[in-house]
């Protein structure tokens, strides 16, 4: 065989293992990590201008690294992004109204949010034009977004692992909690594309009183709130991995149901101004939880934070936050299989 003719063969055999290794699919790692928090309003500029110090630029300073270092990252938009508008709502007492300007979404992208779900009470503030006005600045900015009939679902791939986010709220312009046929059509569909699914909520009566997750439908001044537990356990038994929800202000119990965690209430995460902050409802936990390939609980943690006025999130050394969650946990869920560390950390009993 000639020097060229052993060159060209040798080219030629590497030039196939080459090929074959390309066509082999990237090994999905062993374990993935999911962080999640609850309500985000960064400060409003409709009906008044309540806007923090600096345009809100460091209310994730605390917390940042922590969402960046997970795979993927969601929360929950309490309000719109927009810059004008007119609000649908009469002023009073218990009027109240949020518009971000769409500026801020620098704010979530810089933090590290990968999803964000609007199926809640203050996505319609400013009519549906300012609905989509948030579609598209969350979605201009390579945030996922989901919660209304416009946007069902979310799907990326992270790092050779493809997600599946959904959101629910309790108001008739939101994918609802209550519509039973829904959830699980949107949950079904999602497991059938995706290798995990995550499903956030609102829902739930609202205050300091409301921190015990109780059974059975809520009413929140005559409102349908939602039966959560029945909700949650269908977004499981329909394929979900995860499920968290927000709404109440206040922090709620955790169960690990058939192996998959639930978080029923994360509470407020990054409200700045225009929300109430003073005990329980200023604790604002960031959790987040690492999944095997099945989409099962393996472990996590509740990084312990507490909201100030101006500044968002801050971190809380006492831990506080993540205690709150442990003793709702004991005594809202039975047979509870979760063990809570003094520092947040959760593992299996």
């Amino acid at each position: 065989m000639t020097s060229y003719r052993r060159i060209y063969c040798i080219a030629l055999l590497l030039l196939q293992v080459a090929l074959m290794t390309w066509a082999q699919p990237a090994a999905k790692p062993d374990y993935v990590t999911i962080a999640m928090t609850g309500d985000i309003m960064m400060g409003s500029i409709m009906p008044t201008r309540d806007m923090p110090p600096d345009e809100g630029r460091d209310i994730f300073i605390d917390c940042d690294s922590i969402l960046k270092s997970a795979d993927v990252a969601c929360g929950n938009l309490e309000g719109v992004l927009a810059d004008k508008g007119k609000t649908r709502k009469r002023p009073g007492r218990l009027s109240f109204s949020f518009m971000m300007p769409t500026k801020s979404v620098n704010l979530l992208v810089n933090a590290g949010y990968d999803f964000m779900g609007i199926a809640n009470n203050h996505i319609n503030d400013f009519y549906p034009v300012c609905i989509q006005s948030t579609i598209k600045t969350l979605t201009d900015n390579e945030i996922g977004v989901a919660g209304t009939k416009d946007c069902e679902t979310s799907v990326k791939v992270i790092n050779g692992v493809k997600y599946g986010f959904c959101a629910f709220g309790h108001e008739s312009y939101t994918l609802r909690t209550q519509d039973t046929a829904t959830v699980k059509r949107i949950v079904k569909q999602l497991r059938k594309e995706c290798d995990i699914v995550i499903v956030c909520f609102h829902g739930g009566s609202e205050g300091l009183d409301q921190r015990h997750l109780p059974y059975g439908t809520e009413y929140f001044y005559g409102a349908d709130r939602g039966n959560l537990r029945q909700f949650a356990h269908l977004c499981i038994d329909s394929g979900a991995d995860i499920v968290y929800g927000h709404g109440p202000h206040v922090c709620r119990a955790m169960e690990l149901y058939k192996g998959h965690l639930i978080a029923y209430s994360l509470g407020n995460f990054a409200t700045p101004r225009g929300m109430k902050l003073h005990a329980q409802t200023a604790y604002a936990p960031l959790l987040t939880v690492r999944l095997n390939q099945s989409g099962e609980f393996v472990d996590g943690k509740i990084h312990s934070f507490i909201q100030y006025r101006d500044k968002g999130p801050r971190a809380d050394s006492t831990c506080a936050v993540a205690k709150e969650i442990k003793s709702l946990t004991e005594d809202d869920i039975k047979d509870n299989q979760l063990n809570f560390a003094d520092d947040g950390t959760l593992t299996r009993k």
